[in-house]
This record gives C-alpha cells, structure tokens and sequence, in this order.
C-alpha cells in the first residue's frame, strides 16, 4: 500500500544530504540539439528544481547553462531526474561545476 503524499514528501525532504540553494536565476537547457529556457527553483550540489516543466520525460540527457546574477555563465551536464506538477527534479552527472553553488 503507497503511503500518504504528506508522508511521502516528508521522506523524500530528509533523505536529502545537501544545502539547497532557494535561488531564481536563467538556465538554458540543451535537448535534443534545442535550446529551452528554464527558472531555478531551488539549487544544490546534486542537481536543481526548474520550472516550467516543459515536456521532457524522466531519463533525458541536457546540458544546462546557468546565468547567475554576476553574469558568470555555468555549465553542467545532467538528466532529467523527476517530473512532478510543478517543475523538473535535475540530477547533475558527475560533480557539480566549480562556481555554481558560491
């Protein structure tokens, strides 16, 4: 039997081992040789929350660029980890870029 959506959540929050970043910054997302254009949600070292959700599925392959305010563009390879209502859970393959969380 599933467990509650409130619990669920709940768990899933305290798995979480990394500082997350409740920033809104530009990310233009490379799928598929398009180029879409994404808002932070929330970052970490692991990946990040982009809204809108677009229409991309759980498993696909992008490369994100950041636009962070100081204008210092970061780049990162990632796939699309989660697609939930409300944005797109990004897991970042291998270690986060230096400058993306500082």
């Amino acid at each position: 039997m599933k467990a509650p959506p409130a619990v669920t959540s709940q768990h899933q929050r305290t798995r979480r081992n990394t500082r997350r970043a409740y920033v809104s910054w530009t990310v233009h997302a490379r799928v598929r040789g398009q180029w879409l254009r994404f808002h932070t949600v929330d970052v970490s070292a692991r990946g990040a929350k982009l809204r809108p959700r677009g229409d991309l599925q759980t498993g696909t392959s992008l490369t994100l660029q950041f636009v962070k305010p100081n204008g210092r563009p970061v780049r990162v390879e990632a796939m699309v980890w989660r697609v939930d209502a409300d944005g797109l859970g990004i897991f970042f393959l291998g270690t986060a870029p230096d400058g993306l969380m500082s």
